[in-house]
């Protein structure tokens, strides 16, 4: 059963409006020294199925490593689909309703507007621990995404017990994880203002007002998203789209 978890996100993307061109070079990185640097000008598709820890390193080279780790994953995957918004109006587009669990075409261009590249960094930093969580560490899980379908592949939160487990899930490569958390705010009711609002191209600092309901912190976790952003200047990175096709 697990088998058929794994091929899952890969039948959704390997379909022709998902499918891009561009290879990504898969790294398994068994210390810091392997974590590919790169610059805003040229950014490589760097797909890591397996990341050092983190933790030995200061503040400022964790956060350096951790951006380096997962933004070009971002990318990648946001290559993906902008590509297949380009395909709303062929036959394929059955596709596209399935992957937004949507019937309308209003409803599709919300499901596959622009993430802005600064709230998933933001997220990515506040679920993960800026990389240093065990469920990134071991699972590659970003954003905590919990498991409740025996048929994943998952692993169980310390401190639960046999009688009442959580699980998370375990990814077997970053660009999967990102790909998973895109497709939840693509998708979930939950996200639905999220959605119109990102349409409309609202302004980051607005935009993740409309967030409470990814964290039971609800205000509070809007409030850690908007420091993270400023404090590291995270803006920087939402004008930054790749073109891999």
């Amino acid at each position: 059963m697990k088998f058929l978890f794994l091929i899952f996100p890969f039948f959704l993307f390997s379909q022709s409006v998902f499918d891009i061109k561009t290879e990504p070079i898969y790294i398994d990185a068994k210390s810091v020294d392997e974590i590919r640097e790169f610059t805003l000008d040229s950014i490589y598709p760097y797909i890591y199925t397996n990341i050092p820890s983190l933790k030995t390193l200061d503040v400022v080279q964790r956060k350096k490593k951790f951006i380096q780790l997962i933004l070009p994953a971002i990318l990648f995957e946001k290559s993906k689909i902008r590509k297949a918004l380009k395909s709303i109006n062929d036959d394929s587009v059955e596709e596209l309703y399935l992957y937004c669990n949507c019937k309308s075409r209003d409803k599709l261009i919300e499901c596959l507007s622009n993430q802005p590249n600064s709230i998933i960094l933001a997220q990515a930093a506040i679920e993960s621990g800026w990389g240093t969580s065990r469920f990134f560490i071991e699972g590659l899980n970003l954003f905590g995404v919990h498991s409740y379908n025996k048929t994943d592949l998952r692993m169980q939160a310390i401190g639960t017990t046999i009688s009442s487990p959580v699980y998370v899930k375990k990814y077997n490569d970053i660009s999967s994880s990102i790909s998973d958390y895109l497709r939840t705010l693509a998708k979930s009711h939950a996200y639905t203002d999220f959605r119109m609002h990102r349409k409309g191209y609202d302004s980051v600092l607005n935009l993740i007002k409309y967030l409470t309901h990814y964290s039971e912190r609800r205000e509070q976790y809007v409030k850690d998203l908007e420091l993270i952003i400023k404090h590291n200047n995270l803006f920087i990175y939402d004008s930054l789209d790749v073109d891999w096709e």
